[in-house]
């Protein structure tokens, strides 16, 4: 037992010792018997001695007041009330008013329910809690700097994983916004530019190996808006402990404005040494010392040195003796920075010994404390301009010599005060008065009639709201640096006076200022008369060319007159009841009068064009249905000469373009008609195609082509058919008649188109007439063609190849199918072996086996009938009663006489594609389709016409059209006019060349009761026989609706009549 205390005793000091060292005290709060206990350490701690008895109370109240005193009352009532354990630090003041930091350890004992005890553990830390203080307040110092240095300042590992970064680094890249998670996300690799990525390699790469060496780079990183930024980056190693890794801490600043600044006056620098060194003066910079440090190649050649040699010598080296004084001077005023530049004239000695007459400016160069330290030299070299200022000198007295002796030119020099100081001999010889007489006693004024001086001082000073005195107007406008130039009269001493023109210009001194004023004055009393003479003669030019005019207008009008009744009567009488005999004299004695009439328009179109007054009138139109209409003018001439007669048109055609329609079309028609006139055999083509162009998106160049193969023209021949009245030869007039003026007319219109006509042609081969037209266009070239379904192959029949061509293209540009034959015998043969076509096209005019024939074959012995195979029949126009009869024996739903148009056949094909509406009569809507039956029909129409034989035509005409018309006839204007006053008229055909009133001024009246009365515009139509240019606008400018030449015919008017009462009133007819 003994040893067993000993060895607890032993025990109990070590653990004293121990606590000691420690120093860990123990406590014991007895609640029983309120008695208190602390060992050694603990009275230690307190800084009382081991007799020190402790109570509850004074044992409290050694804790600081304040927090510390008032948690651990809190803490002691908590374990003797609830039985909770404590442990946390406090502030102690010892007996010695030491204040200390202490641990304190609190357990509770119960018995029985109720806290008996509450013992436990007292430990000073003060110089832990210390060390840990001071360490938090170095680390929040370090944390501040860190996030307030301007400095940007980031920590990372050699992953490139970001450990810290500080706003300033965050600012740098755009990343100041960013949130705490993006920003955490963040690798140092995501500030550098992808392609400098490999400088952190290098930079890992060399703190590895020299650790106590910093890496410092600039490199390029973006900003989070994308811009590319420089940064100057200085990294060095933050070595790790034992258990962690090495780190990186890299020091960041944004230089791009700082790089900039430096290409910036790297740049200057250079621009600087550039300008220095190409200036086109003699540029150099010295020292104080005056000693050259910078010298350009010009000044060294100005001087005759080479730049090392110059380098060499001091600018007073190279002054004239005479001169040194000056530079001294001003040098020395500007080392004390009394002027901070001068500019002087000085001499300069060559190397070669001459003199160099030099303009030098000197400007000083400032450190940035201010003191000058080199000056810049500009040495603008003045020899040549000495020299030049002496040559003036000798010109000039050579001119006052040469103005002295000029005799036929007025000259006269004022002062600013008007007052004359030169007056040369011309002066005086002109004018009769002797220089003494004037020069410093007079004004110019002498010589000016006083009215034309008091008219133009009176208009000046109205313009310019300024009083100006008399002698002022001759140069008012010249300070501003005009030169003043007017016709005068001058007044000689004698009296007598003559027209002058008078230029007056400012004299100025060296300086620029207007020292005073020079007048040169020309005698133009020649040029008056011939000015005279050129106004007479322009005068009576334009009555002859408005003569010329009314000429032409009255000679259209008095011609085209009784050319109405002759062909007006004859085309009604050849649809009277004639013999075969009178038909073939009046038939005769028609085409006698068109030939007459196609003669009088084509002098008279050629007339005009060549007094200039033929101008084009561009409408939009659909070229198609032009060049359709006018090839229908032609069938039955080429037909009946037995001539093939083709329209090739381009499928991609643009329909719609902007031209003049009437010329465009009387071009073609002089070219058709010479082709059909000069082809005995074969055939005619007329083709229209488009060429690619790139010059305008909505204008293209269109090519027209006469095709012919007639008797050809010889080469020596081929200019000379384009000059008026020319044909290839003589006998050409003789056997083919026409005036000639065909082909020149229609080269005339083109020239106005900007074109030209041109002709390739062999001798009994053919001829081919072309021309090029530029054309606005209208991009719709849709003809209505729905996607077909039921018509997908064609069979053509035809012996004509270009005739198969042309229709081939046409049914491709609807993606059609076809089969070309050239006889009947071989498409027997093709429909024999497969009938798969959805239509046959057949010509008429074939060898061995005609068109009728063939078809008859179809239907009879194949036993094709027209549901399974439609066909068309095409042939001439002087065909088509006997073919008729059998196309309905054979069942051919379509016959069209040749050409076919393109529109017509498209038309033809959409009624096979939908057979339903084939039954349905389509009722045409313009006024071109002349198988309108208006007999029915009943108007009131109003002819106002002068002449007997066109009122009588007009008359009979509409009576045959329109048996059921109200026709009232009146013989001028002014009945006209009370004619519509005094019934309702739907229609009035109005002449307008009549009596009392013309028609253009009984319109304008008819046109003001309308608006007068609120009434609806009824139409007008003008009846002329004038075919002068504007005719037509200047009828629609009266008010009128349309525009009729003469002569007039059943047709002319059977068209205007639909267009007007039907078209536009939208009457409810029937077909023919």
């Amino acid at each position: 037992l003994e040893s067993k205390v000993a060895e607890f005793e032993k025990l109990e000091g070590v653990y004293n010792e121990t606590n000691e060292i420690a120093r860990i005290g123990g406590w014991d709060v007895d609640l029983v018997n309120n008695k208190v206990t602390w060992t050694k350490v603990t009275h230690d701690i307190h800084e009382v001695s081991t007799g020190y008895i402790p109570e509850l109370n004074s044992g409290i109240s050694f804790y600081k007041e304040g927090w510390s005193r008032d948690l651990i009352t809190k803490l002691f009532g908590e374990a003797i009330e609830k039985g909770l354990s404590f442990d946390d630090e406090f502030k102690l003041v010892t007996a010695k008013n030491n204040e200390i930091w202490i641990r304190s350890f609190g357990r509770p004992e119960f018995k029985d329910g109720k806290c008996v005890r509450v013992y436990g553990a007292f430990q000073d830390i003060d110089q832990q809690k210390k060390r840990q203080i001071e360490l938090k307040a170095a680390k929040d110092r370090f944390q501040s700097i860190f996030d307030n240095s301007p400095v940007g300042t980031l920590l990372f590992d050699f992953s490139n994983n970001i450990l810290a970064i500080n706003p300033a680094s965050l600012n740098i890249f755009g990343f100041e916004n960013y949130s705490e998670e993006a920003i955490d996300a963040l690798r140092f690799s995501d500030f550098i530019k992808p392609i400098n990525i490999d400088i952190l390699d290098d930079l890992k790469n060399h703190l590895s190996i020299q650790e106590n060496k910093n890496f410092n780079v600039e490199i390029e990183c973006t900003h989070t808006s994308g811009r590319t930024i420089i940064c100057s980056m200085i990294s060095s190693v933050m070595p790790g402990h034992e258990n962690s890794d090495d780190l990186i801490i890299t020091k960041i600043q944004d230089i791009t404005q700082q790089k900039e600044l430096q290409r910036l006056a790297t740049e200057n620098s250079n621009k600087f040494i550039k300008a220095f060194e190409n200036s086109p003066n003699g540029m150099g910079v010295v020292d104080t010392n005056a000693e050259w440090v910078m010298i350009n190649k010009n000044l060294s050649q100005m001087m005759g040195y080479t730049k090392n040699e110059l380098l060499k010598l001091s600018f007073k080296d190279i002054t004239h003796p005479d001169d040194q004084e000056i530079d001294t001077h001003f040098i020395e005023s500007l080392l004390n920075r009394q002027i901070e530049h001068y500019s002087v004239e000085k001499r300069y000695v060559h190397k070669k010994g001459r003199i160099v007459h030099c303009h030098l400016n000197v400007s000083a160069i400032y450190d940035e404390h201010g003191h000058v330290t080199s000056l810049i030299n500009q040495v603008v070299d003045m020899t040549q301009r000495l020299n030049a200022e002496n040559d003036l000198k000798n010109t000039l007295n050579d001119l006052q010599g040469l103005l002295d002796a000029t005799t036929q030119i007025i000259i006269v020099e004022t002062d600013l005060n008007h007052v004359i100081r030169k007056f040369n001999r011309g002066a005086e010889r002109m004018l009769g008065y002797k220089a003494e007489e004037v020069v410093g006693k007079k004004r110019p004024s002498l010589f000016h009639i006083e009215e034309e001086i008091e008219a133009k001082r009176i208009q000046l000073s109205k313009e310019h709201r300024d009083l100006l005195k008399a002698d002022d107007i001759f140069s008012y406008n010249v300070p501003s640096g005009n030169t003043e130039s007017q016709e005068w009269t001058y007044r000689r001493k004698n009296g007598s006076e003559f027209p002058v023109q008078l230029v007056v210009t400012a004299i100025r001194n060296q300086e620029g200022n207007i020292k005073g004023y020079l007048g040169v004055a020309t005698d133009i009393s020649e040029l008056k008369s011939m000015e005279e003479s050129l106004i007479i003669s322009k005068e009576k030019a334009e009555m002859a060319s408005k003569s010329k005019s009314e000429f032409l207008a009255n000679m259209s009008h008095e011609i085209r007159t009784p050319l109405n009744g002759v062909i007006g009567f004859t085309d009604l009488l050849m649809k009277t009841e004639l013999s075969e005999s009178q038909g073939n004299y009046m038939q005769t004695v028609y085409n006698s009068a068109n030939s007459l009439l196609d003669l009088i328009n084509d002098i008279l179109d050629f007339s005009k064009i060549e007094a200039g007054k033929l101008e084009l009138n561009e409408e939009k139109i659909d070229i198609i249905e032009l060049c359709e209409q006018t090839i229908d003018l032609f069938k039955h001439q080429a037909h009946k000469k037995g001539l093939e007669i083709l329209l090739n048109i381009a499928p991609n055609i643009e329909r719609f373009v902007w031209v003049d329609s009437l010329r465009l079309k009387q071009i073609m028609i002089n070219l058709i008609g010479n082709a059909i006139k000069f082809t005995h055999k074969g055939e005619i083509e007329l083709k229209i195609k488009v060429k690619t162009t790139n010059q305008n998106a909505d204008k293209k160049i269109f090519t027209f082509s006469m095709r012919d193969t007639g008797i050809g023209i010889a080469p020596q021949n081929l200019d000379k058919i384009f000059f008026a009245f020319d044909q290839e030869d003589a006998s050409t007039t003789r056997k083919f008649g026409g005036s000639g003026l065909g082909l020149t007319i229609s080269n005339r219109l083109l020239e106005l188109m900007g074109s030209n006509l041109e002709v390739e042609s062999t001798t009994g081969v053919g001829s081919i007439f072309y021309f090029d037209v530029q054309l606005k266009t209208d991009t719709a070239t849709d003809y209505g063609i729905e996607p077909l379904r039921n018509v997908n192959s064609v069979l053509i029949v035809d012996d004509n190849y270009n005739n198969r061509s042309i229709l081939k293209e046409m049914l491709a540009s609807i993606n059609i199918q076809t089969k070309l034959t050239s006889n009947g015998v071989e498409a027997m043969d093709v429909l024999e072996k497969d009938n798969a076509f959805d239509l046959a096209i057949i010509d008429y005019h074939m060898p061995y086996i005609n068109g009728l024939d063939l078809i008859k074959h179809i239907r009879q012995s194949l036993h094709i009938d027209k549901e399974k195979l439609p066909i068309l029949l095409l042939h001439s126009s002087g065909e088509d009663d006997k073919i008729s009869q059998k196309c309905k024996e054979y069942e051919v739903q379509f016959n069209k006489t040749k050409p076919i148009h393109m529109t017509d056949l498209f038309s033809l094909i959409t009624q096979i594609e939908n057979p339903r509406n084939n039954k349905s009569i389509h009722v045409p809507t313009t006024h071109n389709n002349v198988q309108i039956d208006l007999s029915e029909l009943e108007f009131k129409i109003l002819v106002a016409e002068d002449n007997p034989v066109n009122k009588h035509l007009t008359r009979t005409i509409l009576k045959k059209l329109m048996p059921k018309v109200h026709l009232t006839e009146v013989d001028n204007g002014e009945e006209a006019v009370q004619a519509y006053k005094d019934q309702q008229i739907d229609l009035i055909f109005m002449d307008i060349q009549m009596p009392i009133l013309s028609g253009f001024e009984a319109s304008q009246q008819i046109r003001s009761l309308e608006k007068e009365n609120q009434l609806k515009a009824t139409p007008i139509i003008a009846l002329t026989a004038r075919t002068i240019k504007g005719e037509r606008e200047r009828c629609l400018s009266y008010g009128m609706d349309d525009y009729v030449t003469k002569p007039v015919i059943m047709q002319t008017l059977k068209k205007v009549l639909i267009k007007q009462l039907v078209v536009n009133k939208g009457q409810e007819i029937t077909t023919d």
